[in-house]
Order: C-alpha cells, then structure tokens, then sequence
C-alpha cells in the first residue's frame, strides 16, 4: 500500500513511542484476561486517533479496560482498582479532571449534560449574557468515554457526528476547536435503527467482546487476573506511560508530515494493495462490510499502524506493511459478526 521506504522512515523515528505502546499493551493483557484483541483496537485507535467501540453484553469489562488506559497513560488521576465501578449515572471516575470525560448516554439524556448547562445567574446581569459553564464538560476533555453510546437521543447523535470528525464544537454559531485526542465507546449490541448509520459509520474501530468460554482453565484464568484486578492496590505504573499520548500525537503529526511531502503516498502497483481490492469486494459480496470510501481512506493509516507496530514487536531494523497486516480489517471493521465466514476471508489472505 505504502513504498517500504517511507514506512521504514516512519517507524525509525517513532521507534521509542512503539515500544512504549507495545509496553502499554503488555500491561493490560496482564491485568485483563483473554481481551488481546480488544487491547490492540485501543493501541490501534491510540494511534491513528479514530474512534473506536466495544459491543458486548454487560460484564465483559468494557467499561473498566477504557479507564485502566486512561489511568496508565495519566489522563484519569485514579486507577479504577482505587474505586468501585461507577453506578449507572452520569458522573467520572476518580478526581474530576478535565482531560478525561465519561457519561452514560440514555435516550433522556439532554445535550446541556455533556456539553454544560447554561448559567442561569449571567442572564440576571446587565446586560444579560447566555453563558456555558464549560468546566469539566466534554468539549474540554483530551479523552471522552461514551457509555451505551447508541441509546442517545437524536440530538445528541447529530451533535456527536461533527464532534468526533472535525473535533469540533458547534455552540449557537461558533465553531470551537476541541483538545480531543481519542473516543471510545460501550455498547450491548450495534445499532438496530437505520438512522443511527451515520454514526455507528464514524466508529471506524469495532470490536466485539465475549463472556469467557465456561471451560476450567478459562474461567481460572479469568477469575484469577479479575480477582487481582478488582482488589490490589498496588502502585499504577504511570511514571512508564508518562507522556506517551504526547508522544502519540507526534506519530500522527509525522505521517501528515510525510504525506504533504510526498514521501508517503499509495503505492498503485503493491501487491497488498490487490489483496485489499480482493478483501473489499469479498466483504461486499458477503454483505459483512459496506465498505464506505471514507472507512477505506481511514483504515489505511490502521493497517499501517498495524504493520508499524507489527515490526516493533519483532525488534526489526526496517519496517513494511504485508497482507497479514489486512487482517485489522477483517476483526475491526465489520458491520455484521459471522465468525465462519470471516476465519474463511482469513485463510485466504494467508496464502501466498
């Protein structure tokens, strides 16, 4: 997809910043058992900065994987294993800190609860003025958590489409530019109403949780790392992750770099290029994926994000995107889940 010549240039300058990362990720597939796949979406989406949404029933530890991130990367300033999970109401986890925002949307909540209400005592000034109280609120927030994301009200959806986007803050005629850095998102099922499209089109990183298997092994697994999860207090390593979203947005910003220089461009001719024609097509066939232009554009700086941290793990000098690299596509971009179908996709991208 990418000449190999600017992907290595890439990787070679952000080598310390995936190592790092890969290190995040280590520590949370030990605290959380069996949710690799669900902890490389987030290094992924930490990544490229796209929005990204776990679906699965209640108890998975959606909720308690995201502000675990949160607490290792120092945007939230408690760990969750500090405080019980928090009710099903609308308020954040630990000391109220502005870069990291989480509410628990439901089809009553109202666009004033996310965004701020209005200052009743300013409009008894002379002259009355009509202002926010901004403090606390998402648009402030580097980090925002959305739980049960599709029970929203159309309000807050549309609200949402330009917010996750452009990163932007559309309040009665201005446009304000927000510090979001990342959105991730909770929710029991997909979107069933057709209206909800749009949105559910803006998660470009989907992925799909599970209650583990009910054999031994796998449930003394789980019970073994949720136990220490839920009741060691022990120190959060914060001081190995400080600074690492910073670090984060200096990737993002070296790829822009790369590309308005020409150096990093679409390769027409790469033979990974045609497996992906090949994915594409066979997604729309089988109706798993419409495939919009727009997601195809964005899972581009995925894949390479994936095969960036792909050769970091392998401690290689050079760095190149292969078609195994494709298979970010095939467990995170999926509109339909047909596990049957999908490992068949699999095994054919495996060929050679």
């Amino acid at each position: 997809m990418f000449s190999a010549p600017a992907v290595t240039a890439l990787y070679t300058a952000n080598r310390e910043t995936l190592i790092r990362l890969l290190a995040l990720e280590a520590e949370l597939n030990c605290r959380f058992h069996g949710m690799e796949e669900a902890v490389r979406c987030m290094m992924l989406a930490a990544m490229t900065g796209e929005a990204m949404v776990m679906i699965g029933p209640p108890g998975t530890a959606k909720s308690r994987l995201i502000r675990a991130f949160c607490s290792l990367t120092g945007v939230l300033t408690q760990d969750p294993r500090d405080a019980q999970d928090t009710a099903p109401a609308a308020k954040s986890t630990g000391k109220r800190d502005e870069r990291y925002f989480e509410y628990l949307l439901t089809q009553f909540t109202e666009p004033s609860e996310l965004f701020g209400f209005f200052n009743l005592a300013k409009l008894m000034d002379k002259p009355p003025a009509l202002e926010r109280l901004e403090e606390g609120q998402m648009q402030r927030a580097e980090v925002v958590f959305l739980d049960e994301v599709f029970n929203a009200s159309s309000a807050i959806l549309n609200a949402l489409l330009t917010f996750m986007n452009e990163r932007k803050f559309h309040d009665r005629g201005q446009v304000i530019q927000t510090p979001l850095k990342l959105l991730f998102a909770a929710t029991n099922h997909p979107p069933r109403e057709d209206g909800l499209g749009a949105v559910y089109d803006r998660f470009l990183l989907r992925c799909r949780m599970e209650n583990a298997p009910a054999g031994t092994e796998s449930l003394g697994r789980l019970l073994a790392a949720a136990w220490t999860e839920t009741h060691d207090h022990g120190t959060v390593r914060r001081e190995a992750f400080a600074g690492l979203l910073d670090g984060l947005q200096a990737y993002r910003d070296g790829v822009e770099k790369q590309t308005t220089e020409g150096k990093l461009a679409i390769d027409p001719q790469s033979a990974v290029l045609a497996r992906l024609a090949d994915i594409v097509a066979n997604l729309r066939r089988r109706e798993l994926s419409e495939m919009s232009n727009r997601r195809l554009v964005k899972f581009s700086a995925v894949v390479l994000a994936q095969a960036l941290l792909r050769s970091a793990a392998a401690t290689a000098k050079t760095a190149e995107i292969t078609p195994q690299d494709l298979n970010v596509i095939l467990s995170y971009g999926l509109d339909q889940h047909e596990p049957g179908t999908v490992e068949k996709i699999r095994q054919d991208l495996a060929r050679p």
